[in-house]
């Protein structure tokens, strides 16, 4: 991102907590070998923000492609190294190029899909609030997510 690019909000711990748990669903449902996008929906609607499954979702499975593994869960309050990873991202707190174990296209679009989840995030969060958000995917910088 440039310098005059407004960054994403730093997340309330209420949506850091609703974001874990949908990850955290979805990652369970992946393992069970259930449909993991419907799953997540269905525990977004919980948070009336339902609207985040697609985007997440393929944030998600570009996220295992990228890392070269399934996505890795904590437990409790103890976060995994994928889920600092994810939040880091969300939050744009990363300072550096994603690590990547696959092609430049895939770690192409995982980076822009983190951009359409920050900006859904914000339009979601605040469409609760009231208020509109100035974010863009014209914003996304593939270098460093």
């Amino acid at each position: 991102m440039n310098p005059t690019t407004p960054m994403p909000a730093t997340h309330s711990p209420a949506t850091l907590y609703i974001l874990l748990d949908a990850v955290r669903c979805w990652a369970a449902a992946r393992r069970r070998h259930r449909p993991a996008m419907a799953q997540l929906h269905l525990r977004l609607r919980r948070y009336g923000c339902e609207q985040l499954s697609p985007a997440l979702d393929s944030l998600l499975r570009l996220g295992e492609q990228v890392t070269g593994h399934g996505l890795r869960t904590g437990r409790g309050p103890r976060l995994s190294e994928d889920e600092n990873l994810l939040i880091d991202l969300l939050q744009a707190r990363w300072t550096g190029p994603v690590p990547y174990a696959c092609s430049e296209a895939i770690a192409c679009a995982f980076c822009y899909a983190v951009r359409s989840t920050q900006i859904l995030l914000a339009q979601a969060l605040e469409s609760r609030r009231g208020g509109a958000t100035s974010l863009s995917i014209r914003d996304a910088n593939p270098r460093h997510c």
